[in-house]
């Protein structure tokens, strides 16, 4: 039998090198299969991290992606780069005048303490308001529980008045004045009243006197002047002070129990004026003169057998009532009458340029010579009715 024959020493090492590469490709399969096992877990990781889109996003993505299909064109992508760049430069010189003006400007810090300052004064403001508005309300609610609680107005009674039939003044007439105010009529004596007090001006006291000069005319002699009781004396020019005059007659207490007499500067002018007020509770009712002591019924009956005597009413308007029932008593008898209505309760007479104050005049204002002369009306003469 035949004896095998070895190989020889040469193959061994294509051998070898067959069982390196088929080891050598092994483990390289080994690997690929073990990067795409490690790929896929990557992958699914990634999918599994991404968030679900429902159907409306997904159709807003399509949409968005589409307008980027649309600019596919590079003429309308220059275009729409041409646009953002010109928008951009807009922009730029924009900014560019702000610097400007803030350099010429610059912001002034805000004050934070003056801000603070500020803000609780309009606080108090406001509580100040809310408070005068509280205390309004309550005085609105006041006058609704008074409004409530007054009961209806009635209307006083008609008071009827003739007309009057007015008549000339008598000639040479004596005119006796009554006051009627709060119902109440009081003989205000003002003749004998302006008497005393000339008299005592005349006298010139130094108290209240400033000056007394005697007045003479262009050849330098004495003025002579007849007085109202026929006596014929040297005409003088008294210059008073006004407050000195005015506290003298006030302490004097001239008057009687139902008046009082004042002598005061009249207003804006240098005359003396002398004004009777009524005293408080001074005069009588439409009772008291139903009484034959009445004070007012013993001068009516002095005067009434005279026909130069007129007596004149002031009336004030609270006092028609009573007016008109002494009107019809004076009326009964046939003594002229006249009246008039008065605001106050006052009655006042000017003296004679021969008793004057101190008193400075105001500076007169600018004549326009565009506007018309005043029209003087002159007042209208005294009659009875």
């Amino acid at each position: 039998m035949a004896r095998k024959s070895r190989p020889h020493d040469e193959e061994l090492p294509f051998v070898a090198l067959m069982d390196t590469m088929t080891n050598v490709v092994g483990v390289l399969i080994i690997v690929l299969v073990l990067i795409g096992l490690g790929l896929a877990r990557s992958v699914k990781k990634v999918l599994s991290d991404l968030p679900m889109v429902d159907a409306a996003e997904h159709e807003k993505l399509k949409e968005e992606m589409q307008q980027f299909k649309d600019l596919q064109d590079p003429a309308e992508i220059q275009e729409k780069i041409a646009k953002l760049q010109a928008e951009l430069q807009k922009i730029m010189e924009a900014l560019k005048a702000l610097d400007a003006q803030q350099q010429k400007n610059p912001v002034v810090l805000v004050d934070i303490e003056k801000l603070k300052k500020q803000l609780e004064a309009a606080q108090k403001e406001r509580n100040d308001r809310k408070t005068a508005v509280d205390g309004l309300l309550a005085e609105i609610d006041k006058l609704k529980i008074k409004l409530d609680t007054t009961p209806p107005y009635v209307p006083p009674a008609d008071i009827g008045v003739n007309l009057p039939n007015t008549k000339p003044m008598p000639d040479k007439a004596e005119i006796h004045r009554f006051l009627i105010s709060e119902n109440r009529i009081m003989h205000l004596a003002n003749t004998d009243f302006r008497k005393n007090v000339e008299q005592e001006l005349r006298r010139g006291r130094k108290d209240y006197t400033v000056k007394q000069d005697v007045v003479k005319d262009p050849t330098g002699k004495p003025v002579m002047k007849k007085e109202a009781n026929g006596q014929t004396m040297v005409q003088k020019k008294t210059v008073f002070d006004s407050a000195k005059m005015t506290a003298f007659f006030n302490a004097a207490n001239v008057g009687n129990r139902d008046t009082k007499v004042e002598v005061v500067q009249q207003p804006n002018s240098p005359n003396v004026q002398m004004r009777i007020v009524p005293k408080p509770g001074g005069g009588e009712t439409i009772e008291q003169i139903k009484s034959a002591t009445s004070q007012f019924r013993s001068v009516f009956n002095a005067l009434k057998s005279d026909k130069k005597s007129v007596i004149w009413f002031h009336v004030c308007r609270d006092s028609i009532p009573a007016y008109l029932a002494i009107r019809d008593m004076v009326d009964a008898v046939g003594v002229p009458v006249g009246w008039d209505l008065v605001d106050r309760p006052v009655y006042s007479e000017n003296f004679s340029q021969d008793f004057m104050v101190e008193f400075t005049p105001p500076p007169a204002p600018p004549v326009d010579p565009n506007k018309p002369p005043p029209i003087n009306i002159a007042a209208p003469k005294s009659a009875v009715d």
